[in-house]
């Protein structure tokens, strides 16, 4: 299969986009796709959601950003769990980068170079993880991605951020990366009860089209503890909401797999309970 690079981006925090690019990629290793997480942001948030410490003294991404005789294939690290899944982790040097880069007029395009190094041709699918502000390793993640999903938690406020997010993109397909698309928006944190979150998805619906529309992520306090646990939501609590949720974005994004996930109860036997439990209370 052609390779594909994913951005997960949104230039407003707290949307759920470093969340959302870990489960990802975590669901489609489990789905059988040999995939990469690339943590481009200097917070080094989904390097620690997957147990990697930001302190360690290993090499990272801006190792071989600075450094042309670093190859990005040598750094690479096999996540604990689960199989097929790698990352590429960043370190707090990154934000150093931000502006050593901003005096170097060749650095826009060393991202996307150093993803397509060789030994990175081994992978199905590169998850990338920017900052979440529109700096130059925001950029440089959109100009090295081929897709682009943007997270957006159901709240009044996301609506503005999401027509400044699509704006961004397109400026960037015309200027400097016409391969770069939109292939989801990805509601988060969304809650039936609240009346405002069904709202911002029917306007997603109406001014993006409900083809773009990705499946919700609905409201799970698993989703975040599972970083805490130094887990992916598939391994921290593979019978809750976020795991189905996000193993249903995979499989919408990839159309042609299925997250396989160890230790999920069966659908049958959570039915025969169900019975069960009616049968006694009849």
């Amino acid at each position: 299969m052609r390779q594909r690079r994913i951005v997960f981006a949104n230039r407003k925090g707290g949307c759920g986009k470093t969340t959302s690019a870990v489960n990802v990629a975590s669901g489609l290793a489990l789905a059988g796709r040999k995939t990469v997480l690339i943590d481009c942001d200097s917070q080094c948030h989904a390097s620690i959601s997957l147990g990697l410490s930001p302190y360690a003294e290993t090499p990272s991404l801006y190792d071989a950003l600075v450094n042309p005789q670093v190859n990005i294939a040598d750094i690479l690290i096999p996540a604990s769990w689960p199989e097929n899944l790698f990352i590429v982790p960043a370190s707090n040097q990154l934000a150093a980068f931000e502006l050593e880069g901003k005096r170097d007029a060749e650095t826009r395009s060393r991202l996307a170079k150093t993803l397509m190094s060789k030994g990175m041709s081994q992978f199905d699918y590169m998850i990338i993880d920017p900052p979440p502000t529109v700096g130059l390793m925001f950029v440089k993640s959109l100009i090295a991605s081929n897709e682009v999903v943007i997270p957006v938690q159901t709240h009044f406020l996301s609506m503005e951020s999401l027509a400044e997010m699509v704006r961004l993109v397109y400026q960037v397909n015309a200027t400097v990366n016409p391969d770069l698309r939109i292939v989801g928006i990805l509601p988060t944190f969304y809650s039936r009860q609240i009346r405002l979150a069904k709202k911002v998805v029917d306007e997603v619906k109406k001014n993006f089209g409900e083809s773009l529309l990705l499946p919700l992520i609905r409201h799970d306090f698993s989703i975040a503890e599972a970083p805490g646990f130094k887990n992916c939501i598939f391994k921290h609590a593979p019978d809750s909401l976020g795991a189905a949720d996000y193993a249903a974005v995979v499989e919408r994004l990839d159309g042609n797999c299925s997250v396989e996930i160890p230790g999920r109860k069966s659908k049958k036997k959570k039915v025969k309970k169900l019975k069960k439990a009616s049968r006694r209370n009849r």
